[in-house]
């Protein structure tokens, strides 16, 4: 049952790692982590809103709101983006805190720094890996 429990543990640790980096790819994690290591913010105008019709999981129909947001650079560009990743729905005119990179202001984000958002990787492997352990031990236990 041992060499069972090696191979499981094995198969687990790699699932673990894997599904990790698949959440923090979707979660965008790697952009977000860019823009915040900066520091840099802004103030951006809400300059536009675009709805978009889709459909809820459940198969209603749903609507999404994207605002296109306008700020001025640190160096005086001004930057226009549409915020896809943020719940925030601000009103035409609205003002709202962005988070910039000066390599690439178009990848801006209002997503504040988040242990969550900084950390999901790590977090999600830890467990996954804390649980193929706790499961190889038992299974290499069970007579």
């Amino acid at each position: 049952m041992v060499v069972v429990a090696a191979v499981y543990f094995v198969v687990a640790v790699g699932a673990a790692v894997m599904s990790g980096r698949s959440l923090d790819r979707n979660l965008q994690g790697p952009r977000l982590r860019a823009v915040w290591a900066e520091g840099l913010t802004a103030e951006a105008r809400c300059v536009s809103l675009r709805t978009e019709e889709a459909q809820s999981p459940e198969g209603g129909p749903v609507e999404y709101t994207h605002p296109t947001l306008e700020f001025r650079t640190a160096d005086g560009h001004t930057v226009s983006f549409e915020e896809r990743q943020s719940r925030l729905t601000p009103a035409l005119g609205d003002s709202v805190t962005v988070y910039y990179g000066a390599a690439n202001p178009k990848d801006a984000t209002t997503r504040a720094p988040s242990f969550g958002m900084r950390h999901a990787r790590t977090v999600i492997t830890a467990a996954g890996c804390l649980f193929a352990l706790v499961s190889a031990v038992v299974i290499a236990l069970v007579p």
